[in-house]
């Protein structure tokens, strides 16, 4: 049939039936056997062959006539017909499938597909049909039963043209995928978010929707499974097309990555094992002996809902475990058909169940179940399999079933507990069980055949003890994903782990072995698959941390309101109350919103809002992601990036998303990621000020609540002070609002600030604060703007503060004449009696808010009250003043209504009269004359007593309208009335009298006082105008200085982020700039212990000077005039800048004690100052002014300097256990410096005004150290320093041939003679010299005599020689007032600057400590243009070498050899005595012609005595320019250093230390011991170096550590050397690795399919702790060697850690890991001594894309080195983390390469061991510490470790071969071990190396026997011990590898 198809050409046409025939022939009833035919017949190779012709055949068979149109739609058609007939074939058939894919491929069927045109839609339908097997509208029902059609379709996608295809095809893809749980999985598992990322790269051909929704298929799936890889082509996806420009897809994928990290409703398990085969299962070793009293079985687990059925014919029983004896009894548990959980407990008779009928587990949510009963013994255990399978035996062989329902009976085994429990929350009440009991045999029949879980199934443990409730909470509360519950919740689980018989997790699972996490080893074995799922929260820590998200907020910077979604304009209705004009943050607060997916829905429309919600989401619950944010200062940065949104983006939305974010960090109660909230969003008005006046008042209004929910801890930031400058900064009238909000608007915000103003201050008033109002005030000068901002509102706001002030000053003036004029006399009236004439006068000649006589009424009713008080609450003594004092008043208020009550009756007022009624009853003379006179003891019975009841005026007042006194008046009183008539027409008489002369006093002290006026106003000038005005001019400094910090920290948040972007788009970043720009380097201050400073870092501030070298040029540069001060300026900024390490700052963090009472400290243990000290911080180009502050635990110091301002300080914080040691220095010939050196190299350089004086030690005459060493140790200790050019290092010049073809350094010609100064080394020039000192007089006799007008050492010279590397080049440029020097007088060859030299007596330089080490210093790597010579017109570039050096790190090498030749080290001292030594100075110095200009000399100037800072400065100056002399070091000849032979003669007469290897490699012998643990593979063994030894044990043996593949820790005595042993060292095994019982194992099993190798650990330097990685939870452990136990447990990579490495000094520790990233952490000391390791790593290094296979770290040299399987070398600082470049190792083969392993020697070259996949291929490379390739060696063997110590490489390898390597040649011949070398180290004397080999035995290489040796046995003991040291020793016998070849 295929040949009829295929053969002929005629036959295309019926290609068309081809579809139904096929179908038809599969409606057979043998299916299978017919798809087995067709198989074996080849069909999918006949139908693809039918689809390539098909397209010729079509083109044949067509007319000429026909368009292109019909011809693609016949190719489309025999598309859709060949597509249907795959469908049909492979329709449920695996077996076809795999057939297909092996023999065909999809790949090949897309070419083909692609090569017949454009699809239909009917063959996209078809291919999804394909993916279902069957419609694929039914994927719901049938789901994707092959996912390798969509992935073609999405591959297929950029090729269609049509733009509706393309939307028809994403849009059915995502249906397809993300229908459920399962399809989801079973993409995620095919890897289609890679396809996925790979065709939204071609963004240009796909259609926007198409491309929306593939990035909504991504995010969906990435809900599911989101890899590090995958999240880091997804950001760079992102990366911007063009410079300026958003992506395209940003919004689409904000919103996706939302959808991945917000995970709805419970937690799934991100590892688990997928049970969903039949036959799948774990399946447990025997348990021959049960250790506890019952059985407790824990698991997650999860059920798809399809996967239910219904109870019929064919019903399964989903297993959960089953453990059964031989017999056939025993447990299981299983879900039922209906998903219901049962329990059984099967006997020989019986089968007893208990099942829980109100749950269902077939939801597909993940729950956690356990199961507790009393323990049946058994042998046989599955769990999630099919397990004891039963057969139902025959009718007549079963009982008879018990009664339906009865009660399990005693003797049953199933009483225990019974309980499930969901993921976060416990199921609703106690779960009611029904229990069903039938006979044993039966339960196939009732309850289905066994089958597998058919689900999923995370971590099981089983306990053989019951299980408390609280213990399952505690194991349940941290969800399905918890590694190690143990761990995390030790404290609430007690001693439970000490109960667990077995734990499996997927996570500790490689198919097909899942071991056992418990102590009992009962590994299973898994058949089924393990599924690894990643989420988003856990990956983006692989990548770069939160702040890799940045970029994308900085992308939205970029968008306008024409490209961007615009908000939601509902979104203001989330806000409640709606903000009104009149409403205060007082009247109406914020609402705080729920945080759920639909209030999070509305706010998604704007990308700012969602930007936030995916932050939140990162944070929630995952305190890993906070961390991140803290460490890297990313709220700042997040502050700072949203100040720059265009103001369309930022609108309530952006809002109400802040307030989720903060409410949700307020939730995981991390104080100080809050405080950073506070400060960077939520109190920083910059942000919202961007929008509308809603979104400003509604800010305010959510402000004021949470200021309000606690005043306390706000108050103090953001209390009166802040709102006082906000106001001012942001709503005062002055500021511009150009296109801002309006007047009435801004009034109204600034109304509403003023309302929470005024709440603080009701809650009580700050002296402080009422300084800062009074100050705001004095500042702003605006009464009107001070009095509106104490205005609640605008409508009637204006009558309520008039009738509020005339109040006030009513009480003001009552207090004074009431209160204030003290006595009841005539005077004391008199004084009152002017209030009134006063108001009287201002009535009559101004217009008052009220009229005068309802002010005098209102003084007269209050003080009326006041005097019923005084005189009801007066004591005896002072009741006859209270009482005169209200008599007058009510002669005062009688004629002011007699008066003046006549014209206004109004004035009668009813309080007036009740007051002047009850004043007159508490009168006691007055009262008793009523009384008698009116008889109203007699009338008037009722009348409240007057005793002086406090309720007194209120009784008498409800009196008064009782009828008895009624009565009274109209019967008695009236008819006094004539009476009273004439008795008030006296006093109105006395009253008039009164105000007369009320009246006259107040006009004659109103004369008076106008008098007095000049002086009052001088005096008021004096004591309130100055002061008002001086505390407003205070104000405003303050205020300026707030607005400079405020710009100061904005720009120190920019210079944060600019420096961390720029990791971000390097080019291993996960944001990689398309375009890598050029990358130009500067000299580092990392030094070495040799103090080299090797190191070139970026220069991000690169300048390339093309101006200085055109002013040099005279080209006529148009340009402003330079100036010293701004060359400088730009000098500071190129060295300043730049050694803040790339921009990072750290920013100002805030005071945690101020957020939290809980003092982390100790008590005892709290930081105290000790003193402090003003001094300068010296570097090369600048000093900084400042202060040392030194306390308890600490070093500070606080840069006070102009710079520091601009946020460019040089402040520094260190631990006083950093410290490494101190010297003292001179400064400007003043002993008055110190210079600070730490642990890890680094250095300040510090000067006081107080003088110091050194002290010297040597240890070179002995050759305990190196020329090079002993030269910048003696320059140290003289006070020479790097960071100060006047006083730089200084080296002689050692060679006098430069232009040799080869350098011989046997031939003492070849070297310069040492023991003359430079400049004379040639007679003719010291004849000159001689005569000129002879001729010389200074006239005035200040100057004496000198040789050499120059100094040898200047900051000139220095810059003369490292003119091409920065900052010495900027330097340069300023020295020489902006140019370039010519090119002629530049250093351009070291032949020539030799020449020279000893041609001009003038010219005395020495060399600088830089061309012994740094090669780099020789080339022009920035390619500045340093001219033309003028003769010959040859460029200026790198510097010309000798003829012998071929390069510059050749001339470097040859150098250095030549420094340490024996011809250097035996006449170096003559040339130190002219440097430092007694030929510096006096009558050795004349005549050695070696004294200088006096002004070098220390004490040849007193700086102190100079009082005038200008001629100060000037002599400062040239102190500088003219050099300084070293301290003279020593007054006689220095001693002769000891040859070699001496020194061999020496160390073996005093029995000192052990020769070195490295010294005598002719010489070595191999020696071993075993016994250790033998046949176990030795992976470690090294001598830790800086082990501390007590007085008394003093000669005891150093500690050796090993570690075996099995974990045995071993600790044995090793002591290097002793002469009398014939294998010069004792090894005293540690009798423990013998014992069992004794032995000490590194606890926690290694994750499956790790290779536990020698990079896995690490042993501290003193020897007691041991670094462990490789562990199955992702753990870095550290265990304590002495007591055997894990003490640290440090859980931070996201995936098993692969690789660990210290550093030499003991500070830091880096890990790799397979999550690709590196973590350095940092060891705890406690008194020297090592603990442990901080808990958190101290920097994240990204940049891989594969797993890290190797690292290493020089903390000195700021270095941090990672080995990739991707193939890179990665390097990075130690000390911010920031990556410095990426190195690749040279390989010719195309396969991929992995580095293996990695070494850091101690001058930063970095060896490099890489192997192409197969082990096949081997190579060693070495690279510079500036990451430049010197050489590659191949190798033969596979290399198993090395190390690096001095200038050699050590090396073991599987072939059984050890080898040490010259380190620069990497050239070596190898010692053969016949056995694979494990581990290699060298001790730390370099006097043995060790080697572990495979077979257990330890092989110790040293030194051989010398001749001169003497024999006899040793007589010297051991600490205490009688037994001697060839009584302890295993090492004695000799290694011969040819007697133990295997």
């Amino acid at each position: 049939y295929f040949k009829l198809l295929n053969s002929d050409p005629a036959a295309a046409a019926v290609q068309q039936g081809v579809k139904d025939t096929i179908r038809d022939m599969f409606l057979c009833s043998d299916r299978p056997v017919l798809q087995a035919i067709f198989l074996n017949s080849n069909c999918f190779e006949h139908l693809t062959r039918l689809l390539q012709n098909s397209k010729v055949w079509s083109r044949s068979a067509l007319s000429p006539h026909l368009s292109c149109v019909t011809m693609e739609t016949m190719a489309s058609v025999l598309m859709d017909v060949h597509g249907r007939a795959l469908t049909t074939v492979m329709h449920k058939s695996p077996a076809a499938k795999e057939v297909f894919k092996e023999r065909i491929g999809y790949t090949h069927l897309f070419e083909v597909l692609v090569s017949l045109g454009q699809p239909s839609r009917h063959l996209l339908k078809e291919l999804m049909n394909m993916a279902v097997e069957g419609e694929h509208s039914s994927v719901g029902i049938l789901g994707i039963s092959n996912v390798e059609p969509l992935l073609l379709l999405i591959q297929w996608l950029p090729e269609m043209d049509s733009a509706e295809l393309q939307v028809f095809t994403a849009d059915w893809l995502r249906r397809l995928c993300c229908i459920n749980r399962q399809t989801r999985a079973t993409c995620v598992n095919a890897a289609m978010a890679v396809r996925l990322l790979a065709t939204l790269g071609h963004h240009a051909r796909l259609h926007r929707a198409c491309a929306e929704s593939l990035v909504g298929l991504l995010g969906s799936l990435g809900s599911q499974s989101l890899s590090g890889g995958e999240l880091l082509q997804l950001l760079r996806l992102l990366r911007p097309l063009e410079p300026g420009q958003a992506h395209p897809y940003v919004g689409p994928v904000l919103r996706a990555v939302l959808g991945m990290v917000r995970k709805q409703g419970l937690e799934s398990a991100m590892q688990y094992f997928d049970l969903s085969p039949s036959m799948a299962g774990i399946a447990v070793p025997m348990v021959m002996r049960w250790p506890g009293p019952a059985f407790s079985f824990l698991a997650w687990l999860s059920l798809d809902q399809d996967q239910q059925g219904l109870p019929g014919k064919g019903d399964k029983r989903k297993q959960l475990y089953s453990f059964f004896t031989p017999g056939g009894t025993g447990l299981e548990a299983f879900i039922s058909s209906a998903g219901v959980l049962v329990v059984a407990v099967c006997t020989k008779k019986e089968y007893m169940t208990v099942m829980l009928p109100d749950y269902s587990f077939c939801d597909s949510l993940w729950v956690k179940v356990r199961v507790t009963m009393n323990y049946i013994p058994f042998t046989s255990c599955c769990i999630g399999s099919a397990g004891h399978r039963t057969t139902t035996p025959p009718p007549s062989q079963i009982s008879d079933p018990p009664l339906s329902g009865a009660p399990p009976s005693a003797r049953s085994s199933l009483g225990g507990i019974l309980s499930t429990q969901g993921w976060g929350s416990l199921l609703g009440g106690k779960p009611e069980s029904v229990t069903k009991l039938i006979s044993a045999g039966t339960q196939d029949s009732e309850w289905g055949s066994p089958t597998s879980l058919q689900g999923q199934l995370g971590s099981v443990m089983v306990f053989h003890e019951a299980l408390q409730p609280n213990h399952v909470k505690t194991l349940c509360s941290p969800g399905p994903n918890c590694i190690s519950p143990f761990k995390t919740q030790e404290a609430e689980l007690g001693d439970l782990a000490t109960k667990l018989l077995l734990h499996y997790s997927p996570k500790a699972c490689r198919n097909p072995i899942c071991l056992d996490l418990s102590p009992n080893l009962l590994h299973g074995r898994l058949t089924g698959n393990k599924v690894v799922n990643w989420d988003i929260k856990d990956m983006i820590n692989c990548v770069g941390g939160l702040p890799v998200l940045f970029p994308i907020l900085e992308q939205l910077t970029l968008l306008t309101s024409e490209n961007h979604t615009a908000a939601d304009p509902t979104g203001s209705e989330l806000i409640s109350p709606t903000p009104d004009v009149a409403t205060s943050p007082g009247d109406g607060d914020w609402v705080i919103l729920p945080s759920n997916r639909s209030s999070e829905a509305r706010l998604e429309k704007n990308l700012v809002a969602t930007f936030l919600l995916v932050l939140k989401h990162f944070l929630q619950r995952h305190p890993i992601n906070q961390e991140s944010l803290l460490h890297s200062h990313g709220v700042a940065t997040l502050g700072g990036l949203m100040q720059k949104l265009p103001a369309s983006l930022v609108d309530v939305s952006v809002l109400v998303s802040a307030q989720l974010l903060v409410e949700q960090v307020t939730y995981e109660k991390n104080q100080q990621l809050l405080q950073q909230l506070h400060t960077h969003l939520l109190f920083n008005f910059s942000i919202w000020n961007l929008g509308d006046f809603p979104l400003r008042i509604g800010h305010i209004q959510y402000m004021s609540t949470v200021i309000k929910e606690n005043r306390k801890q706000f108050r103090k930031k953001y209390g009166v002070q802040f709102l006082l400058d906000t106001i001012r900064l942001y709503y005062g009238k002055s500021v511009s609002r150009e296109g801002d909000i309006s007047e009435d608007d801004n009034q109204t915000i600034r109304a509403s600030l003023c309302g929470l103003l005024k709440y603080y201050i009701s809650k009580g008033l700050t002296q402080e604060e009422m300084h800062s109002i009074l100050g705001y005030i004095a500042a702003i000068g605006d009464e009107e703007q001070v009095r509106d901002g104490w205005m609640e509102g605008r409508n009637g706001q204006m009558t309520r503060t008039e009738e509020e002030l005339s109040r006030m000053l009513l009480e003001i003036v009552l207090c004074v004449m009431w209160r204030g004029v003290e006595g009841s006399d005539d005077a004391a009236w008199l004084e009152r009696g002017q209030v009134f004439s006063a108001l009287t006068k201002l009535g009559a000649t101004n217009e008052l808010l009220l009229p005068v006589d309802h002010i005098k009424l209102s003084l007269m009713e209050r003080m009326l009250e006041w005097a019923v008080t005084d005189n009801r609450e007066a004591t005896a003594a002072m009741l006859p003043q209270h009482t005169e004092n209200a008599v007058r008043l009510l002669h005062v208020v009688q004629d002011f209504l007699q008066a003046e009550g006549l014209v206004n009756p109004a004035l009668w007022t009813e309080k007036v009269l009740l007051l002047g009624v009850a004043t007159s009853l508490l009168l006691l003379h007055l009262w008793q004359y009523v009384n008698k006179l009116l008889y109203m003891e007699l009338h008037l019975p009722q009348m409240p007593d007057t005793n002086g009841s406090p309720s007194f005026f209120e009784d008498f007042q409800l009196y008064c309208n009782s009828p008895e006194w009624r009565v009274y008046l109209d019967k008695y009183v009236r008819s006094w009335f004539n009476y009273e008539i004439e008795t008030f027409s006296q006093g109105h008489e006395t009253m008039a009298l009164f105000w007369k002369e009320c009246y006259e006093s107040f006009m004659v002290n109103l004369h008076k006082r106008e008098r007095e006026r000049g002086e009052s106003k001088i005096r008021f000038q004096e004591q309130f105008v100055e002061p008002f005005s001086r505390r407003g001019r205070q104000e405003n400094l303050r205020y300026n200085s707030m607005l400079k910090q405020l710009h100061s920290q904005h720009s120190a948040v920019l210079r944060q982020w600019r420096g961390a972007r720029r990791s971000l788009v390097c080019e291993r970043g996960p944001w990689a700039d398309r375009q890598q720009s050029e990358m130009h380097w500067r000299v580092s201050s990392a030094e070495n212990y040799s103090r080299m400073r090797l190191k070139l870092v970026p220069n991000y501030n690169y300048e390339d000077h093309r101006q200085a070298s055109a002013l040099r040029d005279n080209l006529g540069v148009q340009q402003q005039r330079v100036t010293s001060e701004s060359l400088l300026l730009e000098a500071v900024k190129q060295v300043k800048v730049s050694d803040l390490e790339d921009d990072i700052l750290e920013l100002p963090e805030d005071d945690p004690a101020a957020t939290n009472n809980t003092s982390v400290e100790e008590a005892g243990q709290k930081e105290k100052l000790v003193l402090w000290e003003d001094c300068e911080l010296v570097t090369q180009v600048d000093v900084s002014p400042g202060r040392l502050e030194l306390t308890t635990q600490h070093i500070y110091f606080y840069d006070s300097s102009t710079e520091k301002e601009e946020g460019v300080g040089q402040d520094f914080k260190w631990p006083l256990s950093q410290i490494r040691e101190i010297h003292l220095r001179r400064y400007n010939l003043r002993r008055s410096a110190l210079e600070i050196f730490l642990i890890d190299q680094t250095n300040y350089f510090l000067n006081f005004k107080k003088e110091v004086r050194p002290v010297l030690v040597s240890k070179w005459v002995n050759r305990e150290m190196t020329n090079f060493d002993y030269l910048i140790q003696l320059n140290t200790i003289a006070g020479r320093t790097y960071n100060d050019l006047s006083q730089y290092p200084v080296f002689p010049w050692i060679l006098s041939d430069y232009t040799s073809e080869e350098l011989d350094l046997t031939d003492p010609g070849v070297f310069r003679d040492l023991s003359k100064p430079v400049a004379v080394l040639n007679e003719r020039n010291a004849k000159a010299v001689r005569e000129k000192y002879e001729s010389f007089e200074d006239p005035t006799g200040t100057i004496d005599r000198f040789h050499y007008g120059t100094h040898y050492s200047n900051a000139a010279g220095v810059m003369h020689y490292l003119i091409r590397v920065e900052p010495f080049t900027s330097l340069h440029i300023t020295l020489q007032s902006g140019r370039f020097d010519c090119a002629d007088r530049q250093f351009h060859s070291i032949p020539a600057l030799w020449q020279t030299l000893t041609d001009n007596p003038n010219d005395v330089k020495e060399l600088i400590p830089e061309f012994f080490y740094f090669p780099e210093f020789l080339e022009n790597q920035n390619a500045f243009d340093l001219g033309r010579l003028q003769i010959s017109k040859e460029r200026v570039n790198d510097v010309i070498l000798p003829k012998w050096a071929k390069s510059p790190e050749d001339f470097i090498y040859k150098h250095r050899k030549a420094l340490e030749s024996e011809y250097v080290s035996a006449h170096l001292q003559d040339w130190i005595d002219l440097i430092f030594g007694y030929k510096q100075r006096g009558p050795a110095a004349v005549e050695a012609l070696n004294v200088f200009y006096y002004c070098t000399y220390e004490g040849a100037v007193d700086l102190d005595a100079i009082t005038d800072e200008k001629e100060r400065k000037a002599v400062e100056g040239m102190i500088s320019n003219f050099g300084q002399t070293p301290c003279q070091l020593l007054k006689e000849p220095h001693p002769v250093r000891l040859s070699l032979e001496e020194v061999e003669k020496r160390k073996g007469r005093l029995d000192a230390s052990p020769l070195s290897i490295f010294q005598h490699l002719a010489e070595l012998k191999s020696f071993f011991v075993e016994g250790i643990n033998d046949n176990v593979p030795l992976v470690k063994a090294v001598v830790p170096k800086n082990q501390s030894h007590s007085f008394i044990t003093q000669g005891s043996p150093d500690t050796m550590v090993t570690l075996s593949q099995n974990c045995l820790m071993g600790t044995h005595g090793w002591l290097p050397y002793d002469k009398n042993i014939s294998n010069y060292f004792t090894f005293i095994k540690d009798p423990s690795v013998a014992n069992p019982k004794t032995q000490r194992v590194l606890g926690g099993p290694f994750s499956p399919g790790v290779e536990v190798t020698a990079g896995l650990f690490v042993v501290s330097h003193d020897g007691k702790l041991l670094f462990s990685g490789g562990h199955w939870d992702n753990s870095l452990r550290v265990t304590s060697l002495v007591k055997g136990k894990t003490v640290g447990h440090h859980i931070r990579h996201m995936d098993i850690v692969t690789c660990l490495s210290t550093d030499y000094c003991g500070i830091h520790l880096i890990s790799g890991s397979r999550d690709n990233t590196c973590m350095v952490w940092q060891v705890l000391q406690q008194g020297g001594c090592p603990v442990g390791l901080c808990p958190k790593p101290v920097q994240v290094l990204y940049g891989h894309t594969d797993e890290v296979l190797s690292v290493s770290i020089s903390t000195e040299l700021d270095m941090a080195v990672s080995g990739s399987r991707d193939g890179t070398v990665i390097i990075h600082t130690v000390r911010r983390g920031q990556y410095m470049r990426c190195l690749r190792p040279p390989c010719e083969s195309s396969l991929p390469v992995s580095i293996l392993h990695l070494a850091i020697s101690y001058e930063g070259c970095v060896v490099v061991h890489t192997c192409v996949e197969g082990k096949d291929k081997n190579g060693l490379h070495l690279y510079s510490v500036n990451g430049k390739h010197l050489c590659t060696e191949g190798l033969k063997e596979q290399v198993t470790d090395m190390c690096v110590s001095g200038e050699y490489l050590v090396i073991g390898s599987e072939q059984g071969f050890l080898s040490i390597r010259d380190l620069l040649s990497l050239c070596a011949a190898p010692m053969a071990m016949r056995v694979p070398v494990r581990c290699v180290s060298v001790t730390k004397e370099q006097s043995h190396v060790l080697a572990g080999l495979q077979d257990g035995k330890l092989i110790i290489v040293g030194v051989g026997k010398p001749a001169e040796m003497r024999s006899g046995q040793i007589t010297r003991k051991l600490w205490g011990s009688s037994k001697r040291l060839t009584q302890i020793s295993s090492g004695e016998t000799e290694y011969q590898p040819a007697c133990n070849q295997n």
